[in-house]
This record gives structure tokens, C-alpha cells and sequence, in this order.
């Protein structure tokens, strides 16, 4: 390779290294900007009106993290696409089941590889005050997850 290619290489690839540097440095994962949801907030609103606080209001349709534990409701022990998150591990599939603003239906987004998790965890997407009945009962809370991890 002669010494002219080689030096315009390098350019290229400085260049190259400098722009990507200048784009993404300082602009944190859109999954690191989500905003913590807690139970208490979620409490807030009247699932019989479906009248929701201010504050609760004000999460509707952004990033949000919540934490909770996941109920599975598909069959596989290995991948989940969809699942409930509710606040205790105690809050599973019963009857009568959960209040429903005790209860976020989870609807994974294509893509995401989610496991099957038993213990506590984060989930964070797409937060939206929507009521969605199911074979299991009624959330009034839907999130689009983008991401699982365990709750530290």
C-alpha cells in the first residue's frame, strides 16, 4: 500500500473517530434519561374515574423506569414478550387479582431479548396512563419495555 493511501486512511479514520466522539458523548442512552415511577405515584390515580394527579399526568408517553416483579403471561420459561409488573411478589395472578392501578401490563418492544426474571427488577420504556384488560385482569398503566435489569 503506498504512503499516500495510508495517510488518507488515517485521516479518514481520525476523522471519523472525532465526529462519532463530537455525536455521541455527550448524549447519554435515551434508557439512562428515564425517569423513576414508584408504586405511591402509580397509586395516584382512580382506576374507577380513571383520574389521574398532576404529577402522574406528567409521565404519560415518556421514558420511565419502574420497579417491580414480573408475572409472566406466555407459557415459555425462558423469553417473555409480555408480562405484568406488579409491586410484591405476593401481588401474582390471584383472585381477586390486584387493583389495577396496582399493575403495569408490559409489552416488550420487538427485538429486546427479555428472560424470565424471579426476583425484584427495573423496567424501562415507554410509560402510557392506558388501561388495558386482560385474560388476567386490568392494568390501568402500559409501558413499551426497552430494558430489564434486577433492582440494586
Amino acid at each position: 500500500m503506498s504512503k499516500v493511501k495510508l495517510i488518507v486512511y488515517g485521516c479518514v479514520f481520525v476523522l471519523a473517530a472525532v465526529a462519532g466522539y463530537t455525536l455521541f458523548a455527550n448524549h447519554p442512552s435515551p434508557v439512562g434519561d428515564a425517569a423513576e415511577i414508584d408504586w405511591r405515584q402509580l397509586g395516584e390515580l382512580d382506576y374507577i374515574n380513571g383520574k389521574a394527579s398532576i404529577a402522574l399526568k406528567n409521565f404519560d408517553g415518556k421514558l420511565a423506569k419502574v420497579p417491580g416483579f414480573m408475572v409472566p403471561l406466555e407459557d415459555s420459561a425462558q423469553k417473555v414478550t409480555e408480562f405484568l409488573l406488579v409491586p410484591s411478589p405476593q401481588a401474582c395472578i390471584h383472585v381477586p387479582p390486584p387493583p389495577p392501578n396496582q399493575m403495569v401490563l408490559i409489552e416488550m418492544e420487538p427485538g429486546v431479548d427479555a428472560k424470565v426474571e424471579y426476583g425484584p427488577i427495573w423496567v424501562t420504556g415507554q410509560f402510557l396512563i392506558q388501561s388495558k384488560k386482560h385474560m388476567y385482569g386490568e392494568a390501568s398503566f402500559t409501558m413499551k419495555g426497552m430494558k430489564i435489569e434486577p433492582y440494586r
